[in-house]
């Protein structure tokens, strides 16, 4: 399932984000380092931008409305293992299912939805800051 270590931090079980490939294709074939586009979860935006760093792709997420941010490094086949701290993980959880409580499916849901949304051409994104 998750674990919660003693650095206050909650590993999720590994997932593999595939359906962002075309996109990273795209900006390694264009020489862009990185590409972002907005996401709309449970009425809450997120500005979601994913770049080319030295050991692959990164996977970051934020939400200035609800101060939340975190990165996700991922392998060059796209797998992650999200490592989130105890606070980002409650509060991405109580915005995305008010009310409930905390659950890895959740933030999983979330992060497959994201891909699922993600464009998969560069003229639909815009640059991000890394």
């Amino acid at each position: 399932m998750f674990t919660a270590d003693r650095s206050r931090t909650v590993t999720l079980p590994p997932l593999v984000l595939g359906g962002l490939r075309p996109l990273h294709r795209q900006m390694l074939r264009s020489n862009v380092a990185s590409a972002s586009f907005e996401h709309d979860a449970a009425g809450a935006e997120f500005e979601i931008c994913l770049t080319e760093c030295e050991h692959g792709p990164e996977l970051l997420v934020s939400s200035r409305r609800h101060g939340i941010g975190f990165t996700l490094a991922m392998t060059t086949h796209f797998r992650v293992a999200p490592a989130l701290s105890v606070d980002t993980y409650r509060r991405l959880c109580e915005i995305l299912a008010p009310g409930e409580e905390p659950a890895p499916t959740v933030v999983a849901d979330f992060l497959q939805s994201v891909v699922a949304q993600s464009p998969a051409v560069l003229s639909r994104t815009h640059s991000c800051a890394a």
